[in-house]
């Protein structure tokens, strides 16, 4: 199978300069490998054009590039379901990977949207944006944009590279970690320390100061290596595995009780997402425990046995198999200094493996962005 590179793909390099703190001026050049695990590819015929409906792993699929935002869309990702059922009369959940331009500058768009009805062939609503991208050591997710009144609201926090481009988009870089640049080698385990201030409502303004400190300070780990999704495809996976705090020696997560595991592969990009949850998470707003939330979610049915992350991850953290006990799957996670033990509970997963064919024959057009708040584009500056 040849990958092949979009007019947009291949002028990344040049357009990036400006951005990323320290790195030279360097000729066009193809975007880094890390790019095609965030991005979903498409399909090419011989002339070079998009075959709408033919998804990467589809054997007749020789060639492919990423999927850019001056594309129309032939395929997307949807939720597994239990034999792949469509209920009619219930809205279904779509996801695209998209290389996004934007003033000359390029990032990767992880559009959520909604379809009111599985059954009809009505528009569909964008609901939630992700954005994410790459410096010169690590991906990341910088932040995000929520459907709502007045355009939309957007998020996402400040991390120490703020003094590197204040006033800048490299503010919001390494807000949330995924992996390295380098795309690991599999079975590698990756880990870094990031610091950051937090925000979980609202974005700080790309006028305004760095802070003074970064008070939030989390454990990010990372490995690759193949894995059976739910809808039986069996895909190279990139595993982000961050916790939401670090212990002082920067090798546990120390006081954590969640941590939100994403998946990604060259083929299509970010396919599924877990929340887990410590033995001993209360959520507040209804009191259920992580076993209570766990139990609710594993009568759906609709997530594989999750990827095992497992021995010593770290010099201070061992990690057991995952175990299903009950449908529930969990693992216990050691202090190998403390030997305090956890069991960690997967609570909730979304497995993002099946796919449709795009409404329209010709392919679906990108996701609606008129009338978004203008701070979204932020992300872009």
């Amino acid at each position: 199978m040849a990958k092949s590179f979009g007019p947009a793909a291949i002028a990344m390099t040049a357009m990036l300069a400006p951005l990323i703190a320290a790195q030279p001026a360097r000729a066009a050049a193809a975007p880094p490998e890390i790019v095609d695990f965030l991005v979903q590819d498409v399909c090419l015929n011989d002339n070079g054009n998009i075959i709408v409906g033919m998804i990467p792993t589809d054997a007749r699929c020789k060639k492919r590039r990423d999927l850019t935002s001056a594309d129309r869309i032939p395929y997307h990702l949807t939720k597994v379901v239990p034999q792949n059922a469509v209920d009619c009369g219930a809205r279904r959940t779509i996801r695209d990977n998209i290389l996004w331009q934007y003033q000359g500058n390029a990032r990767v768009v992880g559009a959520v949207q909604i379809q009111k009805d599985a059954c009809r062939t009505e528009g569909f609503i964008p609901a939630y944006f992700s954005v994410r991208w790459y410096d010169d050591q690590f991906a990341f997710i910088m932040g995000w944009w929520s459907r709502g009144k007045d355009g939309g609201t957007v998020g996402g926090g400040i991390s120490s590279q703020c003094p590197k481009g204040p006033h800048s988009s490299v503010r919001y870089f390494r807000n949330w970690l995924l992996t390295s640049r380098t795309v690991p080698a599999n079975g590698a385990i990756g880990i870094a320390v990031n610091q950051k201030k937090s925000s979980n409502i609202g974005l700080s303004p790309i006028s305004g100061p760095c802070p003074d400190d970064y008070p939030s300070k989390v454990l990010a780990l990372w490995t690759r290596g193949d894995f059976t999704y739910s809808s039986g495809k069996r895909l190279n996976t990139i595993l982000s595995h961050p916790y939401s705090q670090v212990d002082p020696s920067g090798l546990t997560p120390g006081k954590a009780r969640q941590m939100e595991r994403t998946y990604w592969t060259r083929e299509f990009g970010q396919v599924r997402w877990e929340a887990w949850k410590r033995d001993d998470y209360t959520r507040s707003r209804d009191g259920k425990s992580a076993s209570e939330m766990a139990e609710s979610f594993a009568d759906v049915g609709t997530c594989s046995k999750p990827f095992e992350l497992k021995g010593a991850v770290t010099k201070g953290l061992t990690l057991g198999p995952v175990e299903q006990i009950n449908g529930i799957y969990s693992q216990v996670a050691t202090d190998v200094r403390t030997g305090e033990k956890h069991r960690w509970i997967m609570a909730t997963c979304q497995d993002m493996t099946a796919t449709i064919v795009p409404q329209d024959p010709k392919g679906d057009p990108m996701p609606a962005v008129q009338g978004i708040t203008p701070r979204y584009w932020d992300f872009w500056r």
